[in-house]
């Protein structure tokens, strides 16, 4: 009897390691596969999140260059400006100098020599111009003088002022580039946790490009086909803030592509998006402008087969990968 129930309990335990085998085994089978999807759905939020985050640096990076392009080309102006009117005021300068010699001749040229000498030269010429010892012209002189010296010194404040407006739009400009490389950088931390398979199906491969077949011919026009080729040869190109070319940002990019076809653009995603017709994604045609991210932040090209090119970041460059219209897609926009 006790051998008997020694050999059903030994059989009860074997029993309840098969089931418990048998349950570890079906945890396995289905629950990894589950946990992989999820851990690729979470990677493909986060990634969004942050490539939205360093997209819209980005784009207020542009937005200051415009603001910086503006400035510098108002300074340069004024530069010129300010040498015309010191040569003006230098010349002048003379002929006070001669019609007060002239004026004070008979009674020695101590006011000239204060006039040319003086600590407060501006009170000295107020003193002359109210003297009843100077004519009708000097004091015109005088007084013109005066004017063409306060016009100087406007815009030497005006250049001053442009010059710290540049300053502090490039220290924005650098700072905006530091929050968007740190973004890539969080990205790219991402991106390393993943499988080859999961960097691939989410298009931030580095060697995804090259595993996708090539887009097929264009059939919507010559304008197009040169937008279209245009994109492909430059996929593995460099990234740069920016950059209009050689290496590019995503509206320089795009901007550089509708330059052949003689549509000039703005360097900006955001201002590129008021441009063309809206184009549903169903009806993409190669040529077309795919934006994403709020604002929007990003552009990019469609060249055909649900594909798209653009300059993606500093550590992805320029890339070829699947149109993605998930929740950061922010429309579409023909222009040809």
């Amino acid at each position: 009897m006790k051998v008997a129930q020694r050999g059903m309990s030994q059989l009860n335990r074997l029993v309840a390691v098969l089931v418990a085998a048998v349950i570890t085994v079906a945890i396995v089978i289905t629950g990894e596969p589950r946990a992989q999807a999820d851990q690729l759905s979470d990677a493909k939020a986060k990634l969004a999140s942050l490539q939205e985050e360093a997209s819209q640096a980005e784009e207020q990076y542009n937005q200051i260059q415009a603001s910086l392009d503006a400035a510098q080309a108002k300074l340069t102006q004024t530069q010129a400006d300010i040498a015309s009117q010191k040569e003006q005021v230098d010349a002048m300068r003379e002929q006070v100098a001669i019609l007060t010699l002239e004026q004070f001749r008979d009674r020695g040229i101590t006011s000239t020599a204060a006039l040319l000498t003086g600590g407060d030269q501006d009170q000295t010429l107020e003193r002359i111009i109210m003297s009843s010892m100077v004519t009708d012209t000097t004091t015109a002189l005088l007084q013109n003088y005066q004017l063409s010296q306060a016009t100087l010194s406007d815009l030497e404040k005006e250049q001053q002022a442009s010059v710290d407006s540049i300053t502090a739009d490039q220290q924005r400009q650098q700072d905006l580039k530091d929050q968007a490389d740190q973004k890539v950088q969080q990205t790219q931390t991402v991106i390393k946790r993943l499988t080859a398979e999961q960097q691939i199906a989410l298009g931030v491969s580095s060697t995804s490009s090259s595993s996708y077949s090539p887009p097929p011919p264009v059939q919507n026009g010559a304008a197009a086909q040169t937008i279209v080729n245009f994109a492909m040869s430059h996929v593995g190109g460099a990234y740069a803030y920016g950059g209009v070319g050689p290496a590019y940002d995503c509206s320089g990019f795009t901007m550089a592509a509708y330059k052949l076809v003689g549509i000039d653009l703005p360097h900006s995603a955001t201002s590129q998006f008021r441009y063309g017709t809206p184009v549903a994604p169903a009806d993409l045609q190669p040529g077309d402008l795919v934006f994403y991210y709020s604002g929007p932040g990003h552009v990019a090209i469609y060249v055909g087969g649900g594909m798209l090119v653009d300059a993606r970041n500093v550590s992805l460059g320029i890339v070829y990968r699947p149109l993605d219209t998930g929740s950061t897609f922010a429309g579409a926009r023909r222009l040809l």
